[in-house]
C-alpha cells in the first residue's frame, strides 16, 4: 500500500513536470528549473521563514526574472504545492528504502525510527517543520498535504506492526502507528538543531524502539 502511494505521489510529479515542460518550454530544461526554484523555496523557508517568502526573493537567489519564475509557477500557492510535493516524496522514499537494508521488521522499525529521530536533530528539519506545522494552522490547502504526509508515515509504523504481531488489528495498528509518531514528533522542540536535549538523540531513539517493541508485542494494552 505505501509503495503503491509513493508511486502514486512520484507519478503525479512527473506529469505535472511533463505538463509543464510541454506548455513552458523544453522537458529536461523545464524540470530541472522547476527542480531548483523548487529547492530554492525550500530552503529560504528554513533560511528566512514563510512570512519572508517571497516570489521576488525566489527568482533573485535562482537567477531569473519574477515573470520567468510565473511562468514556472504561476502562483505562490502554486510553487509552495510543488515544494511541498516534493518534500513528501523524498521523505517517503527515503523511509521506505530502508526496508531494503535489513533482514526483519524489527529491524526496519529501528531503522525508520532512527532516521525520523536522527532527521530532527538537522537544522533543516528543525527549522523547516515548525514552520509548516504553524503555517497549517492558517491554511487549508497546506494543512491537507501535511496531514497526508503524516498519513502515509503512519502506514508505515501501522504496516510494520502488523508484520511484528500478526495478531494485531488495523485498529489496533492505527492506535500504535499514531503513539509511535507522536512520541517521536514530540521531541522535535526538545532535541531539535541547538536545542537543550540535542545530545539526549541515541537515547530517545533506544527509548523510543523499546516502547514501540513492548506495545507491539503487547498487544492488548491497547
Amino acid at each position: 500500500m505505501l509503495s503503491k502511494t509513493i508511486n502514486r505521489i512520484t507519478i503525479e510529479l512527473m506529469i505535472d513536470n511533463k505538463n509543464n515542460g510541454q506548455k513552458r518550454g523544453s522537458y529536461k530544461a523545464g524540470v530541472e528549473k522547476q527542480k531548483k526554484i523548487i529547492d530554492t523555496t525550500r530552503m529560504l523557508i528554513i533560511e528566512e521563514g514563510y512570512t519572508n517568502f517571497s516570489f521576488r526573493k525566489v527568482a533573485k537567489k535562482v537567477g531569473i526574472s519574477v515573470g520567468n519564475l510565473q511562468h514556472y509557477f504561476a502562483t505562490k500557492n502554486e510553487l509552495f504545492d510543488a515544494m511541498l510535493k516534493s518534500v513528501i516524496g523524498e521523505y517517503l522514499l527515503t523511509i521506505e528504502s530502508l526496508k531494503y537494508t535489513v533482514g526483519c521488521p524489527e529491524d526496519y522499525l529501528y531503522e525508520v525510527i532512527q532516521y525520523v529521530v536522527k532527521d530532527l536533530t538537522t537544522f533543516e528539519t528543525t527549522r523547516f517543520f515548525p514552520e509548516l506545522w504553524s503555517l497549517s494552522n492558517h491554511d487549508e490547502n497546506v494543512d491537507a498535504l501535511v496531514q497526508h504526509m503524516y498519513e502515509e508515515y503512519r502506514k508505515i509504523y501501522a504496516e510494520i506492526a502488523q508484520q511484528i504481531n500478526p495478531k494485531i488489528d488495523k485498529e489496533t495498528a492505527d492506535s500504535i502507528a499514531l503513539f509511535i509518531s507522536s512520541t517521536i514528533e514530540g521531541h522535535a522542540i526538545f532535541i531539535g538543531h541547538d536545542k537543550k536535549y540535542a545530545s539526549s538523540c541515541d537515547k530517545t531513539i533506544k527509548m523510543t524502539y523499546a516502547s514501540a517493541i513492548y506495545i507491539i508485542k503487547e498487544a492488548h494494552l491497547t
